[in-house]
């Protein structure tokens, strides 16, 4: 009984996951995604099967910490870092209702400035990976064109993350808050689609309107 449970449950989670996949290319194909780095905008996608629910957003980074350039000073890598480390406070983040029971089970949260912060786990991998392989010049400009060119072209930088939740009453998911407004006031709308039980939506939120409902 045990192994249907959990059998179901990854089913159910790979269901979500698929979801998200499907409203990550219509993004991608629609105007959010063309839009995705205009400054005070956030893109998100939600998606709700069998009580599993999953949020993942991309936000400019000048949104969050009021800069777009690789942290310089100890305190643009600390403000880096302690905005990964509070947008990794899933419940306050993505607000579901009480009644619904759920369960935070995944916070993945990244930037593409962290790559140059103190003791990030990029930084170790990027520099751990540079120094144990004999590289040649191809490899080097390899390394060089992702961590600058494509995180630093146009001064362009950015924060994202992905929350999964399993809900034991999923029948009392009918509406979601998404947060991150009052916390980061640089947003001014969060524009939204989302594949729910009732069906496939879009929108946006605005900092008097931070809930989704469905």
């Amino acid at each position: 009984m045990g192994s249907l449970k959990v059998n179901a449950l990854r089913n159910n989670t790979a269901k979500v996951r698929h979801l998200l996949a499907i409203l990550g290319v219509a993004v991608s194909a629609g105007a959010v995604a063309g839009e995705a780095h205009e400054h005070g905008k956030v893109a998100l996608t939600l998606a709700i099967e069998a009580g599993n629910v999953e949020v993942s957003w991309r936000s400019p980074a000048v949104n969050l910490v009021g800069f777009e350039h690789q942290p310089k000073t100890p305190e643009e890598k600390q403000k880096v870092e302690q905005t990964l480390l509070n947008l990794k406070q899933g419940y306050e983040q993505i607000v579901l209702p009480e009644s619904a029971l759920c369960l935070l089970k995944e916070a993945d949260i990244d930037t593409t400035l962290a790559a140059h912060t103190e003791g990030h786990d990029h930084d170790d991998h990027d520099h751990e990976e540079h120094d144990d392989h004999d590289h040649d010049d191809h490899d080097h400009e390899k390394h060089d064109d992702h961590d600058h060119d494509e995180h630093d072209h146009d001064g362009h930088a950015d924060f994202s993350a992905k929350y999964t939740f399993e809900c034991r009453h999923p029948e009392h998911l009918k509406q979601i808050e998404v947060n991150l407004m009052p916390s980061y006031p640089g947003i001014d709308e969060i524009r939204y689609q989302a594949i729910t039980p009732a069906g496939q939506t879009g929108g946006s939120l605005t900092q008097g309107n931070t809930v989704i409902v469905f």
